[in-house]
């Protein structure tokens, strides 16, 4: 007997909390996000120190300094810094991502003066000490192998640096690689925060048990005299390297083929996409998508397959990923193919297309259960200037994507004739197969 399953209900309604933002006198921009029924407090202090910003003979002195932050300040070394943090009971964070550099902390209301004295005195006047640095910096090459030795880290690193032009920042993994690590000193933290940590080019936001006006004197009391204009970002066009090719990074005895198959996608401020959102979900981005029911449901080639854009201030990769066994790596890469081919020559109907738009809806709220969660989502605010509704029309933005948009942005973001296409794998036992399928030129590639 079938038992049909029961039909989806319409999503619950929801907000996003309303929030302020104003300019300090130094330049600093502060966000508040009242949350009267929550006992914590999460704060973001965001500055325009991403990898994006860095020489890329430095890469990944960004990720460095970020981390370095949370190892002690000029007052503490990094015992003292670790006590401090456990006497207040505060959760202390730092990283960097290709646009930003951010440092929180999460904390009881109440101890949201003293949390913020102890991330001004990061910020402003860290440790940066070079036994410190020189432990973080033996980290992140010993990470490098790691995902060297792992197939499916291996061919995310390799598709970056095979899909944009040479020199392009976006080719390579944030966190530097090893010859730019492998040179790194403490001197050159030293000077990646002196320059580009700075009121200026920083946001601060504050979610939670808060009262603005004793928030902002905290504020004013910590950072107010804060100073320095910082460079700001690096601007920058991406390029992609060529059209259609097959790249196969060689490991002897892989029982899988990790694939990669993409090309240059959008950037943040795209005014397509909202479109390219829901089309990227249709396409693989949710579990009933077309490329995970056709490649793990009907052949059974993986256990899923995805795909996603990047957007950063410049175009991030279009990518499709998944795992499959080396016996059919080949039918595998001809049925992704394919289904970037049928997303621009099918368009999706209206059922197919609800069942989606339904799903980005209803999970929309899940976000936003904690106050770090609240804190996070106004971070693309403050980094790529969307509008301060962005949140409030978010879902009716998403309901307003018809089959006619999704066809749109499939037809102009999609483009299978570019399409690089990365796997790692036995190059012994693919690598005949792979030339003879006529899928574009092939170039073997030992890995590292």
């Amino acid at each position: 007997m079938t038992v049909a399953r029961p039909p989806a209900g319409a999503p619950r309604p929801y907000r996003f909390p309303d929030f302020t933002s104003q300019r300090l006198a130094n330049g600093l921009k502060v966000w508040l996000v009242p949350l009267p029924d929550r006992e914590l407090v999460s704060v973001h202090l965001l500055t325009d120190a991403g990898a994006a910003g860095e020489d890329e003979a430095q890469g990944g002195i960004a990720a460095l300094t970020a981390q370095l932050l949370v190892t002690g300040t000029a007052s503490l070394d990094a015992a003292a810094f670790a006590e401090t943090t456990e006497r207040l009971g505060i959760e202390v964070g730092s990283e960097s991502s290709w646009d930003s550099a951010r440092a929180g902390f999460t904390a009881l209301g109440a101890k949201l003066d003293d949390g913020l004295a102890l991330l001004a005195d990061m910020i402003r006047s860290p440790r940066l000490d070079e036994r410190e640095f020189e432990r973080l910096k033996a980290e992140r090459l010993n990470d490098i192998l790691q995902a060297r030795a792992d197939p499916g880290r291996l061919a995310d690193e390799r598709f970056l640096s095979e899909v944009y032009e040479s020199g392009t920042p976006y080719g390579r993994i944030s966190a530097g690689s090893p010859e730019t690590v492998g040179v790194l000193d403490v001197a050159a933290a030293r000077g990646f925060h002196a320059t580009r940590y700075a009121p200026a080019v920083a946001d601060l936001i504050i979610a939670g048990a808060i009262e603005p006006d004793t928030a902002l004197a905290a504020i004013a009391r910590r950072l107010g005299d804060w100073n320095g204009d910082g460079r700001g970002h690096r601007t920058f066009e991406p390029r992609q390297r060529g059209g259609r090719r097959i790249v196969l990074v060689d490991r002897p005895g892989s029982v899988q083929s990790e694939l990669r198959v993409g090309h240059l996608g959008i950037d943040r401020a795209d005014r397509r996409y909202f479109a390219a959102m829901v089309m990227a979900a249709l396409l693989g981005g949710v579990f009933g998508s077309r490329l995970n029911r056709r490649l793990r449901e009907e052949l059974g080639y993986t256990y899923g397959a995805r795909c996603s854009f990047d957007p950063r201030r410049a175009p991030g990769p279009f990518t499709t990923t998944a795992a499959v066994e080396t016996d059919v790596t080949v039918d595998a890469i001809r049925e992704l193919l394919g289904q970037l081919e049928g997303i621009r020559a099918d368009p999706p109907g209206e059922a197919e297309l609800a069942e989606v738009r339904d799903f980005l809806v209803g999970v929309f709220p899940l976000r936003f259960e904690t106050t770090a969660g609240i804190a996070a989502a106004i971070e693309p605010l403050a980094v790529y200037g969307l509008a301060d509704d962005y949140w409030h029309t978010y879902r009716s933005r998403i309901e307003e994507v018809g089959p006619g948009d999704v066809h749109a942005a499939a037809l102009d973001l999609v483009r299978p004739d570019e399409a690089l296409v990365l796997l790692t794998g036995d190059a012994s036992r693919i690598r005949d197969e792979l030339a003879d399928a006529g899928l574009g030129p092939l170039e073997v590639v030992p890995a590292p």
